[in-house]
């Protein structure tokens, strides 16, 4: 948890009779995030709008490039009377008798983050289907981890499938966005809670999509691990990362900024997740992955890894790609190089979009893991694989179930 245990309320009187001109300060900690509800819980005080309980604690970047639009959005929400100045050590926000509807703006405001707030409780943590039953021998549990830019809701046609084979189904949401050295302590620390609140002592299969691969691989490899899984059945894992993973922070940062300008609610709950974070360690030889790789397999718990190969180009026009980039090098000056920078990463990149080599996302070859067996590859891209209902909002075949009701039931029998 941040520190955030020194705050200040400044009532400033400049110079003539103006007795409401305020200035209100918040610490910004070692990552540059301030606590939004700290910040408007002080805003009300020093409007004299008392608020109780305090609002909740909603944590958001104030530095960087996802600090710009933090602070775009509290600009918008308070109006161009206020100023608001990232200093060394604190937020601060001020604002004088001129002030257009002050309270109502202070009032607007902690609405919205004590909404987003309670949203962030409501959507992230484990949910169990009613399918699940604790320690029940004839109905095994499978536990849910999806990947980036995703929710639980992507096994949608995926859940009926498993339920009517005989399995108890428990779903896992998290903040997708957020660096994955704050996700999968999350992640280990809410299976934990979970199980112990249902008082649950038999062991899980766990069935990840993409990145939720790495936050299984993060508690079963690691000292949260408590016998409490004994298979990994891992979808498309990025396990040594994907070439396409800065594409990803862009991509996250035009949604983001098209979010906080709708005046839509979700924008400040987005930007206390971590504006690319995750994308930054899904990226090759991340610190995050060096350090995960480095992690022997956990003995005991059966690993399986699945793969797709079908990308977004044929073979021939991968071909002619790098043909283009080549010549284009060679052959413009200042211009090529330029270019040749820029395409630095093309032939891993292009693993990831051709067939054959990847499955629009992530790479066969990065989904192969020392210590375990080489990944079965189906002919089907990264969201095909599980039939995420944003390509595929229709029920149908997916592709991945046959095969991992193998595993899942070769495990079962053989135990």
């Amino acid at each position: 948890m941040h520190s955030l245990a020194v705050a200040m309320i400044v009532l400033a009187l400049p110079a003539g009779d103006d007795p409401i001109a305020r200035e209100v300060r918040v610490p910004i900690d070692a990552r540059g995030e301030v606590d939004l509800g700290l910040l408007t819980t002080r805003l009300a005080e020093a409007a004299g709008i008392p608020f109780e309980p305090p609002l909740p604690s909603l944590v958001v970047p104030v530095r960087g490039v996802a600090g710009s639009l933090t602070r775009s959005l509290l600009a918008d929400c308070l109006g161009q009377d206020w100023e608001l100045r990232v200093e060394a050590d604190c937020l601060t926000v001020s604002w004088g008798a001129a002030a257009a509807g002050w309270r109502e703006r202070i009032r607007a405001l902690a609405e919205r983050v004590g909404g987003e707030a309670v949203l962030a409780r409501r959507v992230f943590g484990i949910k169990a289907r009613p399918s699940y039953r604790p320690n029940d021998p004839d109905r095994p549990t499978v536990l849910l981890l999806h990947g980036i830019n995703s929710g639980s809701g992507c096994f949608v046609h995926m859940v009926p499938i498993l339920e009517e084979a005989g399995y108890g189904v428990v779903l896992y949401d998290f903040p997708d966005n957020q660096d994955l050295d704050t996700t999968c302590p999350r992640f280990a620390d809410d299976l934990r809670a979970f199980r112990q609140r249902v008082g649950e002592h038999r062991r899980w299969s766990i069935v990840a999509h993409s990145m939720g691969g790495l936050l299984a691989r993060w508690h079963v490899e690691g000292p949260t691990y408590d016998d409490d899984v004994d298979r990994l059945i891992l979808i498309a894992p990025p396990n040594h990362g994907s070439a396409l993973a800065q594409a990803q922070a862009l991509l996250q940062w035009i949604e983001q900024l098209a979010l906080s300008r709708s005046g839509r609610s979700g924008g400040l709950l987005k930007l206390s997740e971590g504006l690319g974070a995750a994308a930054t360690d899904l990226a090759p030889e991340s610190a995050f992955l060096r350090a995960l790789n480095d992690r022997p397999r956990r003995a005991g718990v059966s690993y399986h890894i699945m793969a797709g190969d079908v990308g977004f180009l044929g073979p021939e026009a991968s071909r002619q790609l790098r043909r283009s980039f080549e010549e284009l090098r060679r052959n413009a000056g200042i211009l090529g190089r330029l270019t040749g920078l820029a395409a630095a990463d093309l032939p891993a990149i292009l693993d990831v979009l051709s067939d054959g080599t990847g499955d629009g996302a992530v790479a066969v070859a990065s989904t192969r893991l020392a210590g375990a067996a080489d990944p079965v590859v189906l002919h089907a891209n990264h969201v095909e694989l599980i039939r995420g209902p944003l390509l595929y909002p229709d029920p149908g075949p997916v592709a991945c179930m046959p095969q991992v009701l193998r595993w899942l039931g070769a495990d079962r029998s053989g135990r």
